[in-house]
């Protein structure tokens, strides 16, 4: 008779994946609130940043899915996330029937956010 096997506890590579998933939703939200800013302001040409920044969205999400797909294949699943003033962001999910928590604080996540978006834009910030 077998033993039932249990499965392997969370690694690295599935906390990153959650970190990665966790990134893209900021950025998602972060791009969102610009173009709601944009579209409020008088510029001669607001309608092409918009479309710019539409077409970033577009690209993130099309990454976000295949992020979401992974995890799926992985059995992870965010189970809640929330914002604290003081720490940043935290998030608790399972991953293959073990509980996890990571939590990002504000500084590094706003650096890694912006890192992403430089990445997108295909941008080199030394550069300048």
């Amino acid at each position: 008779m077998m033993k039932p096997s249990t499965p392997p506890p969370p690694s690295v590579e599935d906390e990153a994946l959650v970190k990665d998933y966790l990134l893209h939703d900021l950025l998602q939200s972060v791009l969102e609130r610009d173009i709601g800013i944009l579209k409020t302001l008088k510029l001669k040409m607001a309608d092409i940043y918009i479309l710019n920044l539409q077409y970033l969205q577009k690209r993130i999400s099309a990454h976000a899915w295949s992020i979401q797909q992974q995890m799926k294949r992985r059995g992870i699943r965010i189970q809640s996330q929330g914002r604290t003033p003081e720490e940043g962001l935290q998030v608790h999910y399972l991953c293959r029937g073990y509980e996890g928590s990571l939590l990002c604080d504000r500084p590094s996540l706003k650096e890694e956010i912006k890192d992403r978006l430089v990445s997108y834009l295909g941008t080199d910030l030394a550069a300048y």
